[in-house]
């Protein structure tokens, strides 16, 4: 398998790990950030990755939502539609809903890495908390977005070249066929002139029509 069969391919397989290494380096990517120096100072060493992992388990259900309506819902209406602005407004109700959803994440987080009784932690902590993490994912769901729509950019791209390419040889292929007709008929009646008039190098231009004609052919075979 190649890197461009991998990247570009539309087949199932293909999609599917495409999705599977996305998700893989994103989830590492996650989980190092959670390894943050204001963790490390306030948890002991042996508890900054289990922190992590908590975070990692508690908020990446919210990437994974926006990331597959930024890849179903929001690419349609950008790709497709061309209705920018609602695919805009359509950011901001999935951000305020991840923001929702983040804060009772939140209580799971605080509930698994601190043991302690969520109602004494400050509500602006636990808002802040689902507030910084419906960020990124939000910021996941547009590196998707961005993602397929170079990608599909770059396929367009390709196509347009290729069908420039077909075009032209066609446009060649037609002004081949007319003129074609024009220089066999005076090669013909130049070669019957000589050989009228006994011209010594009839044969010769002969041999050389011949020849013409026998590479235009082959020309043509080849870009059939």
């Amino acid at each position: 398998m190649s890197l461009h069969t991998f990247i570009f391919s539309t087949e199932k397989k293909y999609r599917q790990q495409r999705h599977l290494v996305f998700w893989c380096v994103y989830a590492s990517y996650f989980y190092m950030q959670s390894i943050s120096p204001n963790c490390i100072k306030e948890l002991d060493s042996k508890d900054v990755f289990s922190y992590a992992f908590v975070s990692l388990y508690c908020f990446l259900p919210a990437c994974i939502i926006s990331v597959y309506v930024s890849l179903t819902v929001f690419y349609s209406y950008i790709q497709h539609k061309k209705r920018y602005i609602i695919a805009l407004l359509g950011y901001f109700a999935l951000f305020a809903i991840l923001i929702f959803i983040n804060y009772f994440f939140s209580l799971l987080f605080f509930q698994q890495s601190c043991h302690c009784n969520v109602a004494h932690v400050p509500f602006m902590r636990k808002f802040s908390l689902g507030y910084l993490n419906s960020q990124n994912a939000i910021i996941a769901g547009v590196l998707a977005l961005g993602i397929r729509l170079t990608r599909n950019w770059y396929v367009q791209v390709k196509e347009n070249h290729l069908l420039a390419q077909k075009t032209a040889r066609t446009a060649l292929d037609l002004e081949k066929t007319k003129l074609h007709p024009d220089f066999l008929l005076g090669s013909l009646d130049n070669i019957v002139h000589r050989i009228r008039t006994g011209s010594p190098d009839a044969p010769d231009k002969i041999v050389d029509l011949s020849d013409k004609l026998s590479r235009w052919l082959y020309e043509e075979e080849e870009n059939a």
